[in-house]
């Protein structure tokens, strides 16, 4: 039987610890807030450099990594959007960055999917949080029992479910009984809330939307199977 000289058995336990060490979760918001804001806003104007909401959309993803990295480089190489930027902001040069490639991925990501902006917006309330309440509410929103404080028809002057008696139903839209379990919490909220015609002008406010939600939830999980909903607009 050979044994292992001490310096390789030292050097397995130390591969072994860094394989047992999870890497640290990358935290765009963070890195924005510390290395970007000073210099950058998201939507609220030009600062010591460009505002950076749409900068997704303006640039590509590859050209943004290489910037991030090293401006510096990017200039140096002659890149006319670089040079352009350069002379812009009065040769103010970003400094380079010493950003992990899983950093500046998780940082474009975070700046495409709305950056502080989205952040900063109300966790939504998922409709399982619900009371009897809260259901009962919605379902007086989308029959029309009572009015949305911004006025105008309701869910039900269009869309139907299998909850009502068909006679009083609506046709003209789609069924949404089983809308929630096509569209969950997020997308479901971005419908009801957008005005839609006969419902031009109307706009729930949050709290009005949970509770239809919560309604449509309950709906969904009451209804009998094969109740399907081709679509919910």
């Amino acid at each position: 039987m050979s044994y292992l000289s001490t310096s390789v058995r030292a050097a397995l336990c130390v591969a072994v610890v860094l394989v047992a060490i999870p890497a640290h979760a990358v935290d765009p918001a963070t890195i924005f807030g510390k290395k970007c804001s000073s210099c950058h806003t998201y939507g609220k104007g030009e600062k010591v450099g460009p505002d950076l909401k749409g900068v997704t959309d303006r640039r590509s993803r590859t050209w943004l990594a290489a910037w991030i990295r090293s401006s510096e480089q990017t200039i140096k190489r002659g890149d006319a959007i670089a040079v352009t930027l350069f002379k812009k902001y009065k040769q103010e040069r970003m400094p380079d960055q010493n950003f992990s490639p899983a950093e500046i991925a998780a940082l474009i990501d975070y700046l495409a999917a709305g950056g502080p902006v989205e952040a900063d917006r109300p966790r939504l309330r998922p409709a399982s949080t619900a009371t009897a309440a809260d259901v009962a509410r919605g379902r007086q929103l989308f029959l029309g029992a009572v009015s949305p404080r911004s006025g105008g028809a309701s869910c039900a002057a269009c869309h139907r479910v299998r909850e009502e008696p068909a006679a009083m139903q609506a046709t003209l839209g789609s069924d949404l009984t089983h809308a929630f379990s096509r569209f969950q919490d997020a997308a479901l909220s971005a419908l009801i809330e957008r005005p839609c015609f006969p419902r031009v002008g109307t706009r729930l406010t949050a709290d009005e939307s949970f509770a239809v939600r919560a309604f449509l939830r309950h709906v969904d999980d009451n209804a009998a199977p094969g109740a399907a909903t081709p679509g919910a607009r």
